[in-house]
C-alpha cells in the first residue's frame, strides 16, 4: 500500500508543468524515475549454483523536458551495479569497486559502443510505438532489459523484456528468437516484433553480452589494459 501510494504520487508530480531549469520539475522527474526503477527492481530468476548473470536496463524518455535525461542505461553483474551510462553525453560512470575493475577490461569500450548503438535503435523503434496506448499516465518511459546468464556448464542463455512505466509487456527468448506476450494490452508494442530487431536482440544478448560476461568473470593480466580514470567520455558518429 505504501509503495502504491508513493508510485501514484510520483507520477502525479511528474506531470507538474515545468519551466526551463525549474528545480522542482527536475526533482519530480527524478522521483518518477526512482519509482520506475523500484518497480523494475525485480530479482533475476533464482539461479542454480555456478550460474552468473549480466544485466542491462535501458530507460528512454521520448519527450524529455529541460533537465531530464533522454536515455539512461544501467549495468549489473550478478545483481551488483557496475555501470551508469548517459546516452546523450556518451558518458559512462563506473560504479563501485566492481565497476573500477571492469572498466579496465578489453571489452569495456566495445560494450559502451554497443549499448549506444542499441539505444539508438530503440529510440527509432519508440517513434513507431504509441506509448500512450501502453499506459495512461504521463510521462511515458520506454523500458528494455537485456539479460544473459552463464550456466554452470558454460552455456549462455539470453532474453529481453520490454515495457512502459513499470509494466513489462513483452519477453523475447533469444535462444530461439521467439516473442511472448506477458500482459493484456501488449499490442501497443507489437511493432517491436520485426525480423531486424529480433536479429539485433539475438546477437547482442547471446554473443555480445555472453562474451562480456565470460570476460568479466575471468579477470586476468591478459584482458586488462591501463586506464587513467573510471569516467570515460566517448565520441560516436
Amino acid at each position: 500500500m505504501v509503495f502504491e501510494a508513493l508510485a501514484g504520487a510520483a507520477w502525479k508530480l511528474a506531470r507538474v508543468p515545468t519551466g526551463r531549469g525549474n528545480p522542482a520539475a527536475i526533482l519530480c522527474f527524478f522521483l518518477a524515475v526512482l519509482v520506475l526503477l523500484l518497480q523494475l527492481a525485480e530479482p533475476l530468476p533464482v539461479a542454480s549454483a555456478g550460474t552468473h548473470s549480466l544485466f542491462y536496463e535501458f530507460i528512454i524518455n521520448p519527450k524529455p523536458l529541460p533537465g531530464q535525461q533522454e536515455c539512461k542505461i544501467q549495468g549489473q553483474l550478478d545483481q551488483k551495479i557496475f555501470l551508469s551510462y548517459d546516452y546523450v553525453g556518451a558518458k559512462a560512470i563506473s560504479m563501485g569497486v566492481l565497476g573500477g575493475k571492469l572498466n579496465s577490461t578489453k571489452s569495456w569500450n566495445y560494450q559502451l559502443e554497443t549499448l549506444q548503438d542499441v539505444a539508438t535503435e530503440f529510440k527509432q523503434q519508440v517513434w513507431d510505438i504509441k506509448l500512450e496506448d501502453c499506459a495512461s499516465t504521463d510521462p511515458h518511459f520506454f523500458m528494455a532489459r537485456m539479460t544473459c546468464l552463464q550456466k554452470a556448464d558454460g552455456n549462455i542463455v539470453g532474453f529481453w523484456d520490454f515495457g512502459c512505466n513499470g509494466k513489462v509487456f513483452l519477453h523475447f527468448h533469444s535462444n530461439n528468437k521467439t516473442w511472448e506476450d506477458l500482459l493484456t494490452g501488449s499490442r501497443c508494442m507489437k511493432k517491436l516484433k520485426n525480423v531486424e530487431l529480433s536479429e539485433l536482440l539475438y546477437r547482442t544478448s547471446l554473443y555480445d553480452c555472453g562474451s562480456w560476461l565470460k570476460e568479466y568473470l575471468e579477470p586476468s593480466e591478459e584482458n586488462l589494459q591501463t586506464t587513467e580514470s573510471s569516467w570515460k567520455t566517448l565520441s560516436f558518429k
